[in-house]
Protein backbone atom coordinates (compact mmCIF):
# COMPACT_ATOMS: atom_id res chain seq x y z
CA UNK A 1 0.00 0.00 0.00
CA UNK A 2 1.43 3.42 -0.92
CA UNK A 3 0.33 4.85 2.44
CA UNK A 4 1.79 4.94 5.91
CA UNK A 5 -1.69 4.79 7.48
CA UNK A 6 -4.87 2.85 6.80
CA UNK A 7 -7.35 5.00 4.83
CA UNK A 8 -10.33 6.35 6.77
CA UNK A 9 -8.92 5.04 10.05
CA UNK A 10 -11.05 7.52 11.98
CA UNK A 11 -14.19 6.05 10.34
CA UNK A 12 -13.84 2.48 11.55
CA UNK A 13 -16.83 0.20 10.94
CA UNK A 14 -15.52 -3.30 11.42
CA UNK A 15 -12.60 -5.42 12.62
CA UNK A 16 -13.33 -9.13 12.89
CA UNK A 17 -11.97 -12.60 12.32
CA UNK A 18 -15.50 -13.95 11.88
CA UNK A 19 -16.54 -14.57 8.29
CA UNK A 20 -20.22 -14.45 9.27
CA UNK A 21 -19.84 -11.16 11.16
CA UNK A 22 -17.93 -9.59 8.24
CA UNK A 23 -20.53 -10.70 5.71
CA UNK A 24 -23.37 -9.37 7.86
CA UNK A 25 -21.77 -5.98 8.63
CA UNK A 26 -20.53 -5.30 5.09
CA UNK A 27 -23.90 -6.39 3.68
CA UNK A 28 -25.54 -3.78 5.88
CA UNK A 29 -23.10 -1.05 4.78
CA UNK A 30 -23.04 -1.89 1.06
CA UNK A 31 -25.19 -4.71 -0.31
CA UNK A 32 -26.23 -8.24 0.64
CA UNK A 33 -23.62 -10.66 -0.64
CA UNK A 34 -22.04 -14.07 -0.18
CA UNK A 35 -18.46 -14.04 1.09
CA UNK A 36 -16.30 -17.14 0.68
CA UNK A 37 -12.60 -17.11 1.64
CA UNK A 38 -10.68 -18.80 -1.16
CA UNK A 39 -7.68 -19.57 1.02
CA UNK A 40 -8.83 -21.73 3.92
CA UNK A 41 -5.25 -21.97 5.15
CA UNK A 42 -4.91 -18.22 5.70
CA UNK A 43 -6.03 -16.13 8.62
CA UNK A 44 -9.23 -14.29 7.82
CA UNK A 45 -9.24 -10.79 9.32
CA UNK A 46 -11.72 -8.34 7.83
CA UNK A 47 -11.22 -4.58 8.11
CA UNK A 48 -13.78 -2.05 6.94
CA UNK A 49 -13.65 1.72 7.28
CA UNK A 50 -16.22 3.94 5.60
CA UNK A 51 -17.64 7.45 5.30
CA UNK A 52 -20.72 8.74 3.49
CA UNK A 53 -21.04 12.00 1.54
CA UNK A 54 -24.68 11.43 0.55
CA UNK A 55 -24.91 9.54 -2.74
CA UNK A 56 -21.18 8.84 -2.64
CA UNK A 57 -19.49 6.61 -0.08
CA UNK A 58 -15.79 6.00 0.43
CA UNK A 59 -14.63 2.72 1.94
CA UNK A 60 -11.48 0.83 2.83
CA UNK A 61 -11.83 -2.97 2.74
CA UNK A 62 -9.44 -5.82 3.37
CA UNK A 63 -10.13 -9.49 4.14
CA UNK A 64 -6.53 -10.50 4.85
CA UNK A 65 -6.92 -13.59 2.66
CA UNK A 66 -8.00 -14.35 -0.88
CA UNK A 67 -11.78 -14.25 -1.12
CA UNK A 68 -14.67 -14.48 -3.55
CA UNK A 69 -17.80 -12.35 -3.28
CA UNK A 70 -21.10 -12.85 -5.13
CA UNK A 71 -23.80 -10.17 -5.32
CA UNK A 72 -27.22 -10.59 -6.90
CA UNK A 73 -27.53 -6.86 -7.74
CA UNK A 74 -26.71 -3.43 -6.35
CA UNK A 75 -28.52 -0.12 -6.82
CA UNK A 76 -25.19 1.71 -7.02
CA UNK A 77 -21.85 1.51 -8.80
CA UNK A 78 -18.59 0.53 -7.13
CA UNK A 79 -15.20 1.81 -8.18
CA UNK A 80 -12.71 -0.63 -6.70
CA UNK A 81 -9.15 0.65 -6.39
CA UNK A 82 -6.64 -2.04 -5.37
CA UNK A 83 -3.87 -0.78 -3.09
CA UNK A 84 -2.10 -4.11 -3.52
CA UNK A 85 -2.73 -7.49 -5.09
CA UNK A 86 -5.48 -7.87 -7.65
CA UNK A 87 -9.24 -7.43 -7.94
CA UNK A 88 -11.36 -9.15 -10.60
CA UNK A 89 -14.99 -8.49 -11.49
CA UNK A 90 -17.30 -10.57 -13.68
CA UNK A 91 -20.50 -8.70 -14.55
CA UNK A 92 -21.66 -11.29 -17.08
CA UNK A 93 -19.74 -10.01 -20.10
CA UNK A 94 -16.27 -11.22 -19.20
CA UNK A 95 -13.79 -10.78 -16.37
CA UNK A 96 -12.18 -7.38 -15.84
CA UNK A 97 -9.18 -7.16 -13.53
CA UNK A 98 -7.11 -4.44 -11.94
CA UNK A 99 -4.09 -4.06 -9.71
CA UNK A 100 -2.47 -0.95 -8.23
CA UNK A 101 -2.61 1.91 -10.73
CA UNK A 102 -6.01 0.90 -12.06
CA UNK A 103 -9.61 0.55 -10.93
CA UNK A 104 -12.64 -1.53 -11.87
CA UNK A 105 -16.04 0.15 -12.22
CA UNK A 106 -18.97 -2.19 -11.63
CA UNK A 107 -22.43 -1.76 -13.18
CA UNK A 108 -25.58 -1.38 -11.13
CA UNK A 109 -28.47 -3.83 -11.26
CA UNK A 110 -26.51 -6.88 -12.41
CA UNK A 111 -25.30 -10.05 -10.69
CA UNK A 112 -21.59 -9.74 -9.92
CA UNK A 113 -18.82 -12.14 -9.02
CA UNK A 114 -15.77 -10.46 -7.52
CA UNK A 115 -12.45 -11.99 -6.60
CA UNK A 116 -9.72 -10.62 -4.35
CA UNK A 117 -6.19 -11.91 -3.96
CA UNK A 118 -4.77 -12.42 -0.49
CA UNK A 119 -2.79 -9.18 -0.46
CA UNK A 120 -5.59 -6.98 -1.75
CA UNK A 121 -6.46 -4.07 0.54
CA UNK A 122 -8.52 -1.67 -1.54
CA UNK A 123 -10.38 1.58 -1.67
CA UNK A 124 -13.97 1.46 -2.82
CA UNK A 125 -15.91 4.47 -4.06
CA UNK A 126 -19.66 3.86 -3.98
CA UNK A 127 -21.76 6.02 -6.34
CA UNK A 128 -25.57 6.04 -6.44
CA UNK A 129 -26.89 4.86 -9.80
CA UNK A 130 -29.09 7.93 -10.35
CA UNK A 131 -26.29 10.33 -9.46
CA UNK A 132 -23.87 8.79 -11.95
CA UNK A 133 -26.58 8.77 -14.63
CA UNK A 134 -27.40 12.45 -14.04
CA UNK A 135 -23.77 13.60 -14.14
CA UNK A 136 -23.11 11.44 -17.21
CA UNK A 137 -25.99 13.21 -18.96
CA UNK A 138 -24.41 16.58 -18.15
CA UNK A 139 -21.10 15.39 -19.59
CA UNK A 140 -22.77 14.17 -22.78
CA UNK A 141 -24.34 17.59 -23.27
CA UNK A 142 -20.83 19.03 -22.99
CA UNK A 143 -19.62 16.85 -25.87
CA UNK A 144 -18.27 13.76 -24.07
CA UNK A 145 -19.10 10.18 -24.95
CA UNK A 146 -19.71 8.39 -21.65
CA UNK A 147 -20.13 4.61 -21.80
CA UNK A 148 -22.54 2.89 -19.48
CA UNK A 149 -20.40 1.27 -16.75
CA UNK A 150 -20.41 -2.45 -17.42
CA UNK A 151 -17.34 -3.79 -15.68
CA UNK A 152 -14.94 -1.23 -17.12
CA UNK A 153 -11.30 -0.79 -16.15
CA UNK A 154 -10.04 2.72 -15.45
CA UNK A 155 -6.37 3.67 -15.84
CA UNK A 156 -5.31 5.71 -12.81
CA UNK A 157 -1.76 6.41 -13.99
CA UNK A 158 -2.45 9.06 -16.62
CA UNK A 159 -4.90 11.66 -17.85
CA UNK A 160 -8.21 12.26 -16.12
CA UNK A 161 -7.95 8.92 -14.30
CA UNK A 162 -4.76 10.00 -12.58
CA UNK A 163 -6.26 13.35 -11.59
CA UNK A 164 -9.38 11.63 -10.28
CA UNK A 165 -7.26 9.30 -8.14
CA UNK A 166 -5.53 12.36 -6.66
CA UNK A 167 -8.95 13.89 -5.94
CA UNK A 168 -10.00 10.71 -4.12
CA UNK A 169 -6.86 10.98 -2.00
CA UNK A 170 -7.64 14.61 -1.21
CA UNK A 171 -11.15 13.72 -0.06
CA UNK A 172 -9.86 10.81 2.04
CA UNK A 173 -7.43 13.14 3.78
CA UNK A 174 -10.16 15.70 4.37
CA UNK A 175 -12.47 13.08 5.87
CA UNK A 176 -9.85 12.34 8.54
CA UNK A 177 -10.17 15.91 9.82
CA UNK A 178 -13.15 16.72 12.03
CA UNK A 179 -13.02 20.34 10.83
CA UNK A 180 -12.42 19.54 7.16
CA UNK A 181 -14.49 20.54 4.16
CA UNK A 182 -16.67 17.45 4.46
CA UNK A 183 -17.94 18.79 7.79
CA UNK A 184 -19.78 21.53 5.86
CA UNK A 185 -22.91 20.25 4.07
CA UNK A 186 -22.38 22.68 1.20
CA UNK A 187 -18.72 21.77 0.74
CA UNK A 188 -19.49 18.07 1.13
CA UNK A 189 -21.99 18.35 -1.72
CA UNK A 190 -19.32 19.99 -3.89
CA UNK A 191 -16.83 17.23 -3.06
CA UNK A 192 -19.46 14.63 -3.96
CA UNK A 193 -20.16 16.27 -7.32
CA UNK A 194 -16.46 16.67 -8.06
CA UNK A 195 -15.81 12.99 -7.36
CA UNK A 196 -18.61 11.87 -9.68
CA UNK A 197 -17.76 14.36 -12.43
CA UNK A 198 -14.10 13.33 -12.23
CA UNK A 199 -15.05 9.67 -12.52
CA UNK A 200 -17.22 10.43 -15.55
CA UNK A 201 -14.35 12.36 -17.15
CA UNK A 202 -12.03 9.42 -16.57
CA UNK A 203 -14.45 7.01 -18.25
CA UNK A 204 -15.41 9.33 -21.10
CA UNK A 205 -13.88 10.14 -24.43
CA UNK A 206 -14.29 13.47 -26.19
CA UNK A 207 -16.70 13.26 -29.06
CA UNK A 208 -15.09 13.74 -32.44
CA UNK A 209 -15.87 17.01 -34.12
CA UNK A 210 -18.45 16.67 -36.91
CA UNK A 211 -17.08 16.65 -40.44
CA UNK A 212 -16.51 20.14 -41.72
CA UNK A 213 -19.43 21.42 -43.75
CA UNK A 214 -18.47 22.11 -47.35
CA UNK A 215 -17.97 25.70 -48.48
CA UNK A 216 -20.88 25.14 -50.89
CA UNK A 217 -23.24 24.47 -47.99
CA UNK A 218 -21.96 27.50 -46.07
CA UNK A 219 -22.47 29.69 -49.15
CA UNK A 220 -26.01 28.37 -49.51
CA UNK A 221 -26.61 29.06 -45.82
CA UNK A 222 -25.38 32.66 -46.05
CA UNK A 223 -27.56 33.24 -49.10
CA UNK A 224 -30.59 31.80 -47.30
CA UNK A 225 -29.89 34.01 -44.28
CA UNK A 226 -29.51 37.12 -46.44
CA UNK A 227 -32.73 36.39 -48.32
CA UNK A 228 -34.78 35.67 -45.18
CA UNK A 229 -33.11 37.84 -42.57
CA UNK A 230 -36.32 39.82 -41.97
CA UNK A 231 -38.08 36.62 -40.87
CA UNK A 232 -37.84 34.73 -37.57
CA UNK A 233 -34.88 32.47 -38.20
CA UNK A 234 -32.82 30.13 -36.05
CA UNK A 235 -29.88 27.84 -36.67
CA UNK A 236 -32.15 24.74 -36.68
CA UNK A 237 -34.27 26.36 -39.42
CA UNK A 238 -31.22 26.94 -41.62
CA UNK A 239 -29.83 23.45 -40.95
CA UNK A 240 -33.17 21.81 -41.77
CA UNK A 241 -33.51 23.77 -45.02
CA UNK A 242 -30.04 22.61 -46.11
CA UNK A 243 -30.42 19.03 -44.83
CA UNK A 244 -27.40 19.19 -42.50
CA UNK A 245 -27.08 18.86 -38.74
CA UNK A 246 -26.98 21.91 -36.49
CA UNK A 247 -23.53 20.93 -35.20
CA UNK A 248 -22.15 20.47 -38.71
CA UNK A 249 -23.55 23.84 -39.82
CA UNK A 250 -22.06 25.60 -36.80
CA UNK A 251 -18.71 23.91 -37.35
CA UNK A 252 -18.72 24.95 -41.00
CA UNK A 253 -19.45 28.60 -40.16
CA UNK A 254 -16.73 28.66 -37.52
CA UNK A 255 -14.20 27.08 -39.87
CA UNK A 256 -14.97 29.23 -42.91
CA UNK A 257 -16.36 32.50 -41.55
CA UNK A 258 -15.12 32.57 -37.97
CA UNK A 259 -18.62 33.11 -36.55
CA UNK A 260 -21.87 31.28 -35.87
CA UNK A 261 -24.88 31.28 -38.21
CA UNK A 262 -26.79 33.52 -35.77
CA UNK A 263 -23.90 35.99 -35.56
CA UNK A 264 -23.97 36.16 -39.35
CA UNK A 265 -27.75 36.76 -39.22
CA UNK A 266 -27.34 39.60 -36.70
CA UNK A 267 -24.67 41.26 -38.82
CA UNK A 268 -26.83 40.95 -41.95
CA UNK A 269 -29.79 42.56 -40.20
CA UNK A 270 -27.62 45.42 -38.96
CA UNK A 271 -26.33 46.09 -42.48
CA UNK A 272 -29.88 46.08 -43.89
CA UNK A 273 -31.04 48.48 -41.17
CA UNK A 274 -28.11 50.79 -41.87
CA UNK A 275 -28.85 50.79 -45.59
CA UNK A 276 -32.54 51.61 -44.98
CA UNK A 277 -31.62 54.51 -42.67
CA UNK A 278 -28.92 55.83 -45.01
CA UNK A 279 -31.06 55.86 -48.17
CA UNK A 280 -34.16 57.24 -46.42
CA UNK A 281 -36.41 54.27 -47.20
CA UNK A 282 -37.06 53.96 -43.46
CA UNK A 283 -38.39 57.09 -41.80
CA UNK A 284 -37.53 56.04 -38.24
CA UNK A 285 -35.17 53.68 -36.45
CA UNK A 286 -38.17 51.73 -35.18
CA UNK A 287 -39.44 51.25 -38.73
CA UNK A 288 -36.06 50.01 -39.97
CA UNK A 289 -35.69 47.62 -37.06
CA UNK A 290 -39.16 46.16 -37.58
CA UNK A 291 -38.60 45.83 -41.33
CA UNK A 292 -35.47 43.73 -40.85
CA UNK A 293 -36.57 41.59 -37.95
CA UNK A 294 -34.62 43.18 -35.10
CA UNK A 295 -36.91 42.85 -32.06
CA UNK A 296 -35.07 44.89 -29.42
CA UNK A 297 -34.35 48.59 -29.93
CA UNK A 298 -32.14 48.79 -26.84
CA UNK A 299 -29.99 45.92 -28.03
CA UNK A 300 -30.00 47.39 -31.55
CA UNK A 301 -28.40 50.63 -30.36
CA UNK A 302 -25.57 48.75 -28.64
CA UNK A 303 -24.92 46.34 -31.51
CA UNK A 304 -25.20 49.08 -34.14
CA UNK A 305 -22.64 51.33 -32.44
CA UNK A 306 -20.27 48.39 -31.98
CA UNK A 307 -20.54 47.55 -35.67
CA UNK A 308 -20.52 51.04 -37.26
CA UNK A 309 -19.16 53.45 -34.64
CA UNK A 310 -22.34 55.56 -34.48
CA UNK A 311 -25.95 55.24 -33.36
CA UNK A 312 -28.81 54.41 -35.75
CA UNK A 313 -30.23 57.90 -35.12
CA UNK A 314 -26.98 59.50 -36.29
CA UNK A 315 -27.12 57.54 -39.55
CA UNK A 316 -30.73 58.59 -40.03
CA UNK A 317 -29.96 62.30 -39.43
CA UNK A 318 -27.24 62.28 -42.06
CA UNK A 319 -29.69 61.01 -44.68
CA UNK A 320 -31.95 64.06 -44.31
Amino acid sequence: MPRSAVPLSSHRILRTTSIEAAQSAISASLAPHRLVPADRGGTFCARHNGADLGGVGLHFLDYGVAADVAVDAMDFHLVQIPLGGRTTVDAGSGVVGAGPGAAVVTPAGRPLRMGYSGDNPRLVVQVAERLLADRSAVAREAGLDVPAPGGAALDLTRGAGRSWRSLVELVLTDLERPDGLAASPVAAASLRTALVDGLVAGLATRRAAPPATSDTVVRRATRLIEEHCAEPLGTPDVAEALHVSVRALQAGFRAQLGCTPMAYLRRTRLERIRASLADGTAGTVTEAAARWGHPHLGRLAVDYRAAFGESPAETLRRSR
